[in-house]
């Protein structure tokens, strides 16, 4: 059977709506997949996989009046007739994710092992990574320098072959043997031993036990669609990314083959986080503070104060090149409404100014943090709109706004959300139709 594959990553620094665009193409892709008849015999015809990161993302979807946070579980999950994968790149943190799976079971989610997986191969972030990196969380200056969620440690013990992966993590004496490895001299406190520590984890061996799965295969069961979630935006890949302000995994490096990467974009920017520029950042900071109150612009896991900035089209282009990005489905783009309301144009960066040079797109000496640091932005500004959809488009300020974008970048958009709900989508081109014609 032919399997028609995309990847759905954030094409910036995270926090683009990639979760909500997920939910509508898995949505999607299983209406069409029950169109087929060479895919009625398929109980489960979509997968969707979360390919990396950790507890310290979060995706959210509204579905009519429930809000779904999701940190871990893909947001498939929220779709019937997909399998949902938490695959080998992804970091479980199995506290988090037995109180996630509770809390959506909750709200009427069916999550059972025939629906849901968990790789055998990817790494645990366990308390001790967690009580490790907390102090990190802490703001200071405006800026943090983690989530807090042991994301970093983590990755760390699983670069330094001291990991423990989750087939070992269910297995007692699996887990009692790479514990030892990762502590040779004793259990860390408050635990006697190795084996208490690993005995302490029994109840979310337990309920997680059901899920493990071998990630090969789980991708060579038949499926019409299979969708690549990613957790965190483009430029926090650990090696293409603003480093040292980067998240500990590979957000731009989907695993497997594809046939499409879309990715997704704000019509503005927004960052948490320290140790990276952000150069398009709002200046006006009683504007920025207006901005972010009623965007509610919070993290979705930290509950921290995102910071605001126009949109950046030299990062976007880097993007697009770093990603291979073939598609943009836009994100916010109601929100954009405030400006005109405040008599504000919409302000795109369309090069950076690096000592009196001028670059419209990205340049190697970016990856020298002291060269990016000195970036100021060159703008470009546009008529803001008052109604971003008018009938069944795009009104003509937002329109031509979204003509320069593609203009500018040489990626066209196939789809326009304007709300937090999986349907508050304007659909341009049905990218998963070519999946169809394959039949």
């Amino acid at each position: 059977m032919y399997t028609y594959r995309i990847a759905v990553e954030g094409a910036q620094t995270g926090d683009e709506g990639k979760g909500v665009r997920v939910v509508y193409l898995a949505k999607r892709a299983v209406q069409l997949a029950n169109e087929l008849a060479s895919s009625s015999s398929l109980e489960l015809p979509v997968l969707v996989m979360r390919y990396q990161g950790g507890a310290g993302a979060g995706h959210t979807a509204w579905i009519g009046r429930v809000k779904y946070a999701l940190s871990q579980v893909p947001s498939g999950i929220l779709v019937k007739g997909t399998y949902n994968l938490m695959g080998e790149g992804t970091f479980i943190d199995p506290t988090r994710l037995v109180r996630e799976i509770q809390s959506l079971r909750e709200k009427g989610v069916e999550i059972t092992p025939e629906r849901f997986g968990i790789a055998s191969n990817a790494h645990m972030t366990l308390d001790y990574h967690v009580k490790d990196d907390s102090s990190n969380s802490v703001r200071t200056d405006g800026k943090h320098k983690s989530t807090g969620r042991g994301i970093k440690q983590t990755a760390v013990d699983k670069a330094g072959r001291v990991g423990v992966r989750f087939a070992e993590f269910l297995d007692r004496e699996g887990f009692i043997e790479a514990l030892s490895k990762r502590f040779p001299l004793g259990a860390p406190e408050p635990h006697s031993s190795i084996e208490n520590l690993a005995d302490s984890y029994r109840p979310l061996v337990a309920a997680l036990r059901d899920y493990c799965v071998l990630q090969e295969d789980v991708l060579a069961e038949d499926r019409r669609f299979v969708l690549l979630e990613g957790a965190q935006g483009f430029q926090l890949d650990i090696d293409k990314g603003l480093y040292p302000g980067v998240t500990s995994s590979g957000s731009a490096t989907p695993p497997i083959s594809l046939n499409k990467r879309i990715g997704v974009v704000k019509f503005y920017e927004s960052s948490i986080g320290g140790d990276r520029p952000f150069i398009g950042q709002i200046q006006d900071s009683d504007l920025e503070a207006r901005l972010r109150d009623k965007w509610e612009e919070r993290g979705t896991v930290t509950g921290k104060p995102r910071s605001l900035g126009w949109l950046d089209v030299v990062a976007l282009k880097h993007a697009v090149k770093g990603a291979e990005l073939d598609r943009f489905i836009s994100s916010c783009g109601d929100r954009m409404e405030d400006l005109a309301r405040e008599g504000l144009p919409v302000k795109i960066v369309v090069a950076y100014d690096v000592d009196g040079v001028r670059h419209t797109k990205w340049d190697k000496s970016f990856h020298n943090r002291q060269v990016i640091a000195r970036a100021k932005p060159v703008f470009e500004e546009h008529p803001s709109w008052d109604r971003f959809i008018d009938g069944k488009g795009l009104t003509k300020p937002a329109a031509d706004f979204v003509r320069r974008i593609e203009e500018l970048i040489g990626v066209k958009f196939v789809a326009h959300g304007y709300g937090p709900g999986i349907d508050d989508v304007l659909t341009v081109e049905d990218i998963l139709f070519e999946g169809v014609v394959h039949r």
